[in-house]
């Protein structure tokens, strides 16, 4: 039977459906919520244990080692089992790996500069091998004019040589979006170009920042099936002065069921709460977006 197609604004009459099914207007309209009920019932995979903390957003919290000891137990403590690394101050790799395996914490992924992953590519293998971490993902393409079709496809070519040495040694390294790769180069977003010109390099989407450019996050989710083992789980919502803005996990208007839903098809491993500003304390932030995935959006 094809879905009520709620666009239509009325079930057409047709030989499946007889009068007799649809006796008057009324039942008919609770028989078609009655179906679309059932159709918007998503059963998540996604287990509490995949959902990580993106230290950026603890990033005033992070700038000495006993910093980081007091943080990475902070973040623990609300229920976090992983961690992303960013914007870190000075510490040793065995210092940060012992800290949060003392936490209970596993250390999913990192991001790193451009620069040091094209240039730097064994050192940043190394880091990321002592911090027993899989992935990691540059968080913006510095130096890459995303308005020039010349510009991205050199940052392609030059991107995705570095990503196959960190395929070739067990690991992942991706990009990270923002709005700006939503600029359109001959009627295409600059991020499907990228998508498009590369082969070892990964996706890291931003859900935040897809929205922020006009694109749909679901849509970009099932677009890198295959290819994005990480998410970042960032709402997007209005705020008191009618600016739009970061708010935690719930508070915002994305529709994270259907977006998770879709990055569990395309094989997303782990889903990373970011927010990069908050309207008060951020470990608060993190632990309101925590409970509202931990009671509305895990197995």
């Amino acid at each position: 039977m094809r879905p009520y197609n709620c666009c239509e604004g009325r079930i057409r009459k047709s030989n499946s459906i007889s009068r007799n099914f649809l006796p008057n207007r009324r039942k008919g309209r609770g028989i078609v919520l009655k179906l679309l009920s059932d159709f918007s019932k998503i059963v998540f995979t996604m287990k509490l244990s995949q959902v990580a903390a993106q230290l950026y957003t603890l990033r005033d919290f992070t700038k000495t080692p006993d910093d980081v000891a007091k943080t990475l137990e902070k973040v623990r403590a609300i229920g976090y089992e992983a961690v992303q690394c960013s914007a870190l101050g000075p510490i040793e790799d065995a210092r940060l790996l012992q800290l949060a395996k003392d936490n209970g914490l596993t250390i999913c992924a990192t991001h790193e500069g451009l620069a040091p992953v094209l240039n730097e590519t064994d050192k940043i293998i190394e880091h990321l091998q002592n911090l027993e971490c899989p992935h990691s993902a540059i968080g913006f393409p510095s130096g890459v004019d995303l308005g020039s079709k010349e510009s991205v496809l050199q940052f392609c070519r030059d991107f995705d040589a570095a990503a196959k040495k960190f395929a070739d040694a067990g690991l992942s390294m991706g990009h990270h979006n923002h709005h700006q790769e939503f600029r359109k180069i001959e009627g295409k977003p600059a991020l499907q170009w990228i998508l498009e010109n590369t082969q070892h390099a990964t996706f890291e989407l931003d859900t935040y920042w897809v929205q922020y450019g006009g694109a749909n996050p679901e849509s970009w989710a099932r677009k890198v099936a295959g290819r994005a083992p990480l998410i970042h789980l960032k709402d997007y919502g209005v705020n008191a002065d009618n600016s739009v803005g970061y708010v935690e996990i719930g508070n915002g208007n994305l529709d994270f069921p259907a977006i998770i839903a879709a990055a569990e098809a395309a094989g997303t491993q782990w889903f990373i709460v970011e927010q990069d500003t908050c309207p008060g304390d951020p470990f608060e932030s993190l632990k309101i977006s925590f409970d509202y995935i931990k009671a509305n959006l895990v197995a």
